[in-house]
């Protein structure tokens, strides 16, 4: 493999550049987020070697579903491919979705949950949430309606409820099995019955059972702000970043259609369309902060009086990079990309339960991600690390004598909530853009000006005169055979053939590129 395959533990505690896959809510037509991940797939593959064995859950390092999204989601987490997911789904939807005369979703609910239950165990098997055998982070979101809340299920083993503590009759997180964490994600109200949870137990008393039903009808039926909540709230313990270069979002939906509900004399029926109503409002409530708070590219219209955000930034800088995936089912959306579909058919698609239109939905979802996934929607920055290099294949070289810089430490007064490392601008350099944090340091060479990051001007500059700089610390090149992109610390550096990629380490994470001619100058090789 051309990059390094991380634990569950590395993906979640490492530090570096973070990305996260949210998997939205939708019943069967799941299988349209299945087209979109395809392609992303096939997009990040041949960008990492183009090996049969990549795998999503290798390039993210938090994965989270809602409701069908929770099985995409652990399906991945456990190292399927996404060709595998869809087979998976495809037997799953014709199976446990076919419609019965004695079930109306009134006095009994629609679908038999053995059915499902049956499917999600042949593809989970006897795995725990916990099991350290789960190749990256996951987050599973469900509603636990005896307590009124919704429930984020993580496999973050410094969460607080992940490992059992010493005196409590409380059942670890960890510990409920994986199959049953996402049965408890899809139990969708009047389709299947609510999963049942032993959430404690004690020698001598009944145990205690939390009742879940669907994480759809929690605000999160889009998972992407409780991932972000999840990856960054202190008491969640995961403790990433936040920034441009720091934390990418990718947000991928099961296909939506017109908002608007008829109105109904029936009350029954109008209560339902209010409810439908509220949750087509929370997805776009979350929609509208998630690009609020970051660089978005591509990003789709909120509505006629904001538009899409593009000018505006709730904490003035991007927490994140984002990108929403989302296929259209309107008339006109759909005639886009398959022009012909009946209206029939048309009006049926943003069903949930509709097995017969599967094979329909899973063509649009692949149209729709052939013309939409881009490959500058997964930046470089965030390209998996190279494996460890063998330092025999790199040549150690020492910054010239009298090469010194003038340097000054970037620790500008800090706004509120600012810490050392949060970012304080971004600027465009070497054909990308720039991230300069808290603490970086502003450098002069004679001919250039560019920041660098705090921690490796520490380790290999040493001060030779007041605001003057030596590198000192030896450093590790390679003479690039062709054009490419290095991400850096302080973001990313595009270089040509023949330029050199120096590194401060030999396990090529810390580097950078510079012109043959300009390595010249600088650097002679070391003994």
């Amino acid at each position: 493999m051309t990059y390094d395959i991380l634990t569950r533990d590395q993906h979640l505690q490492q530090p570096g550049p973070k990305r996260i896959l949210a998997l939205d809510g939708g019943g069967l037509r799941g299988i349209v987020s299945l087209g979109y991940l395809k392609e992303i797939e096939t997009l990040l593959r041949e960008r990492h070697g183009d090996h049969p064995d990549f795998r999503l859950g290798h390039y993210f390092d938090l994965i989270a579903g809602t409701s069908t999204g929770a099985i995409i989601a652990a399906g991945l987490a456990i190292g399927l491919s996404v060709d595998e997911l869809i087979t998976h789904y495809l037997t799953l939807g014709r199976k446990v979705f076919k419609a019965s005369l004695w079930r109306n979703g009134v006095l009994r609910d629609r679908y038999d949950e053995a059915k499902l239950i049956a499917e999600l165990k042949k593809v989970f098997g006897d795995r725990l949430l916990g099991d350290a055998s789960l190749c990256t982070g996951l987050l599973v979101v469900t509603k636990r309606m005896d307590s009124g809340s919704p429930w984020p299920l993580g496999n973050n083993p410094k969460g607080r409820y992940f490992a059992a503590k010493a005196g409590s009759n409380t059942i670890a997180n960890a510990e409920y099995p994986l199959w049953q964490v996402v049965r408890a994600s899809t139990a969708a109200p009047t389709f299947f019955g609510p999963e049942k949870i032993t959430i404690a137990r004690e020698a001598g008393k009944d145990t205690v059972k939390g009742e879940f039903v669907d994480g759809g009808v929690s605000p999160h039926n889009n998972p992407a702000l409780q991932a972000l909540m999840y990856a960054t709230l202190d008491g969640y313990k995961v403790g990433w970043p936040t920034g441009e270069n720091q934390l990418l979002i990718v947000s991928v939906g099961t296909g939506c259609s017109d908002p608007s509900k008829a109105t109904s004399r029936v009350v029954a029926k109008a209560g339902i369309n209010a409810l439908t109503s509220l949750m087509d409002d929370c997805a776009m409530l979350v929609e509208t902060l998630m690009q609020w708070l970051s660089s978005s590219q591509g990003a789709g219209s909120i509505d006629r009086e904001i538009g899409n955000l593009g000018k505006d930034l709730l904490a003035g800088k991007p927490s994140f990079s984002y990108r929403r995936y989302q296929l259209d089912l309107t008339r006109k959306g759909v005639d886009e990309l398959k022009p012909g579909v009946d209206d029939k058919t048309l009006a049926s698609l943003p069903e949930m339960d509709k097995p017969a239109n599967l094979d329909l939905l899973q063509e649009l979802g692949e149209l729709a991600a052939g013309n939409g996934v881009q490959s500058n929607h997964f930046p470089a920055t965030f390209d998996l690390p190279k494996p460890a290099a063998d330092p025999s294949n790199l040549q150690r070289y020492q910054r010239r004598e009298q090469t010194s810089v003038i340097a000054i430490p970037l620790d500008l007064e800090a706004k509120p909530n600012d810490t050392l490392g949060s970012t304080l601008f971004t600027y465009q350099k070497w054909d990308t853009r720039q991230t300069c944090k808290r603490g970086d340091w502003l450098v002069h060479n004679g001919n250039d000006v560019y920041t660098v990051d705090r921690d490796t001007f520490a380790s290999t500059y040493s001060e030779v005169a007041p605001g003057q700089y030596q590198k000192t610390a030896p450093v590790w090149a390679e003479c690039a055979e062709k054009a490419g992109e290095i991400v850096t610390k302080e973001g990313s550096t595009r270089y040509k053939a023949g330029d050199y990629l120096v590194y401060n380490q030999t396990n090529r994470k810390d580097g950078y590129a510079v012109t043959a001619k300009k390595f010249a100058e600088l650097y002679a090789p070391a003994g």
